[in-house]
């Protein structure tokens, strides 16, 4: 009688068609079933039993993924939750599902920690490389790849706000650098303060608790024996001005030019200010010039005659983020 061995177990069974056909027919199905107990059955995702019982485990070759038959549906064994491989998150997703991010090759957990669910790297913090903020979760790290800067995702214990905050420094590190400078010349003959074309500079801060250091550089000249002055200003408001005294004009920084040649007076007034915008959105931060009847010139002096013996000069403006 010849007999064939079953997958998992090996045992010999006869073959159909030997002597008392029937007693073969029983004996076989029950050791079939049997064999099928035991272990996972080998296949892949298009061979899989085409009629499983309840119970009944397999492993798929081409996914690498074992399941089991629920008596309706293939399961993953285990009881964990699956994993989907795509550029964005899955939709509908489940506790303890994860999800490979096939765009930063990132790994994530669907968690819920008590109050909410989110996906949440399944690693840990994770270190982005990028020239823009990610959205970011508590303790990412981001390279800003601009600048090399490490910047930490990091939530006020105070406060309750989160923001990028620099990773080598809580307080006093320097986040970012902004400047402008202005080449050209400019002049004005208003006494009302009006914005020095070309020298202003724009900053978003990372941060509500980051001070802004602005600093600025200013040639400048007039013609007439007139005082004139200079105001910074965030976006519409004067700040770093001296207090309001009777008709006196508040300014940041002034000078008066008089005697004799005072058209060919020149000269450079610099200061500078910590800020403190408490925002994120993007600010401005400008420098406005004024002057008592006079012409006010910015990087000339006054008379200006084309000759080597006269300069032409630059103003700039610098803003520099300090971590709060």
């Amino acid at each position: 009688m010849s007999t064939t061995n079953t997958p998992n177990l090996g045992i010999a069974i006869p073959v159909p068609g030997s002597a008392e056909p029937f007693l073969v027919t029983a004996y076989n199905s029950a050791i079939t079933t049997l064999d099928g107990g035991v272990g996972f059955t080998v296949c892949t995702s298009s061979t899989r039993p085409a009629a499983p019982y309840t119970g009944q485990p397999i492993f798929e070759t081409d996914t690498l993924v074992p399941y089991v038959w629920d008596g309706a549906a293939w399961q993953i064994a285990g009881g964990g939750g699956s994993i989907t491989v795509s550029a964005t998150a899955p939709a509908g997703p489940d506790d303890g599902d994860l999800w490979w991010n096939s765009t930063d090759g990132e790994l994530y957990l669907y968690y819920n920690d008590g109050t909410s669910s989110q996906w949440v790297a399944a690693a840990g913090p994770s270190v982005t490389v990028a020239a823009t903020a990610p959205t970011g979760y508590e303790g990412q790290l981001w390279l800003d790849s601009t600048d090399g800067s490490m910047y930490v995702y990091y939530t006020d214990p105070g406060g309750g706000s989160s923001s990028w905050i620099g990773a080598v420094s809580r307080s006093g590190g320097i986040l970012q650098v902004v400047s402008t400078t202005k080449t050209d010349t400019f002049s004005s003959t208003s006494t009302s303060f009006v914005d020095i074309t070309g020298l202003s500079a724009t900053i978003t801060p990372r941060s509500t608790s980051s001070k802004i250091l602005v600093m600025a550089s200013v040639a400048s000249g007039n013609t007439g024996s007139q005082q004139y002055g200079f105001r910074f200003m965030r976006d519409a408001t004067p700040i770093a001005v001296g207090d309001a005294a009777g008709s006196r004009t508040p300014v940041t920084i002034g000078a008066y030019f008089g005697g004799s040649n005072f058209d060919y007076h020149f000269s450079t007034l610099t200061s500078q200010i910590l800020d403190t915008p408490s925002t994120t959105s993007s600010v401005t931060y400008k420098v406005q010039g004024n002057t008592n009847g006079s012409t006010l010139t910015i990087n000339r002096n006054g008379a200006d005659p084309d000759a080597s013996t006269v300069r032409r000069a630059v103003s700039t403006i610098t803003l520099m983020e300090v971590a709060g």
